[in-house]
């Protein structure tokens, strides 16, 4: 039988095809490479009715127990930075990406945070991408840029210091590689830290986080401190606040986003004990219990080196 043989005009079509849609492929992961960050504020009903939307901070809109007072802060820690998020007025719904009022049961205070605008995935900014967003903030704002730097479920670590110098990450999910090009020139804007927060966004998660922490006990936790579990379905929630009475007891204010996509929210208590002050026994329990998940108690962990506060360390 003879074998099918290609003539010379069918072969140099084939390869023009080949090249456009290399080029093709290679044109749409640049353009994932290099996303655009636009904000999404998203404004709960009560809050738009009311004559003052903005409830303060987290520091002013929750005070400690009867007892307890909030413990000293560095003013550049990341305790203090939490304590001056704005939050929404008290009673406002938590907002989930695509509009829909949520009552908020189980947030004892919904932030002020917006959300990224995703044309490619649309509930961006879920559980693990909230703690990142906080952190990333942090970082910037306090100019600890080489701290700025996240892994990829995938384990690939990227930097906000490569980023700045217009190096992108092109990903191929379903072969689990990632590749550094660069592809844009010099820019350490506001702007370009959050299309990089975009980017670590689409591939970070509970798995990512908690593969880059540590369990720690809870006589060592302290603002900055995550309770992770990776898997799907994971979750992780962050510890924001913290406050001590005379004794040494202490308290923990817990925040968290979820899934779909919404509003970052302190979490009020759990059922029989509806504060929002978790105590020391609630997070080393067999069970850490919140409205949105349940942790076991290895679940505590510490991401990297932390958040030491200064102001706290004597």
């Amino acid at each position: 039988m003879e074998l099918y043989k290609l003539t010379k005009k069918q072969i140099v079509i084939r390869l023009i095809l080949l090249a456009v849609f290399l080029i093709a492929l290679y044109v749409l992961m640049c353009v994932r490479a290099c996303p655009n960050w636009k904000d999404k504020v998203l404004i709960p009903p009560e809050a738009a009715a009311a004559e003052n939307p903005e409830g303060g901070t987290q520091e002013t809109a929750i005070a400690p127990p009867e007892g307890f007072a909030r413990i000293p802060a560095a003013e550049d820690s990341f305790l203090a930075f939490m304590r001056r998020q704005p939050v929404w007025a008290a009673g406002s719904s938590i907002m989930t990406y695509d509009g829909n009022a949520i009552p908020p049961v189980n947030a004892a205070a919904v932030y002020m945070l917006s959300l990224p605008e995703s044309p490619g995935k649309p509930d961006l900014q879920q559980c693990a991408d909230t703690v990142i967003r906080f952190w990333a903030e942090y970082f910037y704002e306090t100019k600890q840029y080489d701290r700025l730097a996240f892994s990829y479920s995938s384990g690939y670590e990227t930097c906000w210091t490569d980023w700045s110098k217009g190096f992108r990450y092109l990903t191929v999910p379903v072969a689990g590689w990632t590749f550094r090009l660069k592809l844009k020139g010099q820019d350490d804007s506001l702007q370009q830290m959050h299309n990089y927060l975009q980017a670590v966004m689409h591939y970070a998660g509970t798995l990512s986080l908690e593969a880059e922490s540590h369990t720690i006990s809870i006589s060592d936790a302290h603002a900055g401190d995550i309770i992770c579990k990776g898997g799907a379905p994971g979750h992780v929630v962050m510890i924001v606040d913290e406050a001590r009475n005379e004794a040494g007891e202490r308290r923990f204010l817990i925040a968290q986003g979820l899934t779909p996509s919404q509003s970052a929210h302190i979490l009020s208590g759990w059922r029989d004990a509806p504060d929002p002050w978790y105590t020391e026994e609630q997070l080393s329990a067999q069970e850490i219990k919140f409205s949105s998940y349940c942790f076991e108690p290895d679940a505590l962990r510490r991401w990297k080196e932390g958040f030491p506060n200064a102001a706290d360390t004597n």
